[in-house]
């Protein structure tokens, strides 16, 4: 049998003759997604801060473009200090905080603002409280030891730190036209392949090409699965004679 072929124009007949399953599966789909994001997917809260590298007493000290250029060229050595384990022990230890190091250390976050000296600090948690508390001890410790370390340099905390009061994830309303989209896209598969790994013989067509005889009759059977499009009747019994 030679390899199946189904038209474009075929397609859009499928797709509309079984738009219950592409729309089951979307909805499927969409309620499992959005059961796990409202019940079963733990929030996830962000705290945010913003600290200034500059040079100490800065606002009664001459400050050239050579000392904004080695600061800024000096973020990046301040962010690996920051993301020290000794840094973060030493500031959970300070403020009895119920955390690991390793756990703050995998979503806390620095990034140096381009052509600034400032560094941008996140961290997040499940719980916004801690997310907070975490943020600021490690930001009081590194400015702490970053002035031991670098002689003249200073961190000013130039954005506090808030309680964050809405979760950054999950982002229920992504997730579930997310969800939609998929299942619409995962129902269409669904109908597609089935189509084409069904090799019956639906049509007097397909019938006469494939098996390179004349069809001389047919009955329709008119039982409860009985459809009226024509593409879709299922052929009870089909009568055929060679071709002379």
């Amino acid at each position: 049998m030679e390899e199946k072929e189904i038209k474009i124009q075929d397609i859009f007949k499928i797709l509309k003759n079984e738009w219950p399953i592409i729309v089951g599966a979307a909805i499927t789909i969409t309620t499992f997604i959005g059961l796990m994001s409202f019940f079963f997917i733990k929030p996830v809260y962000q705290a945010n801060t913003k600290v200034f590298i500059g040079k100490e007493d800065s606002y009664h000290t001459a400050y050239n473009n050579s000392d904004v250029i080695m600061y800024q060229n000096l973020l990046k050595t301040y962010s690996e200090l920051m993301k020290t384990n000794d840094l973060i022990r030493n500031a959970i230890y300070n403020e009895n905080l119920d955390i690991t190091p390793s756990e703050v250390s995998r979503t806390l976050k620095i990034t140096p603002m381009p052509d600034t000296q400032i560094l941008q600090i996140s961290y997040q948690n499940h719980d916004n409280m801690l997310a907070k508390e975490v943020l600021v001890a490690v930001v009081d410790e590194f400015m702490k030891e970053s002035k031991e370390l670098i002689q003249n340099g200073t961190v000013i905390v130039i954005e506090s730190a808030v309680l964050p009061e809405y979760p950054i994830s999950p982002n229920k309303e992504k997730n579930i036209a997310l969800a939609f989209l998929g299942g619409l896209m995962i129902g269409i598969a669904i109908v597609l392949l089935r189509e084409y790994i069904d090799d019956t013989l639906k049509t007097k067509e397909q019938t006469e090409k494939e098996m390179e005889i004349a069809v001389i009759g047919m009955i329709p059977c008119e039982g409860k699965n009985y459809k009226k499009s024509n593409d879709k009747h299922v052929k009870k019994t089909i009568r055929l004679s060679l071709n002379e």
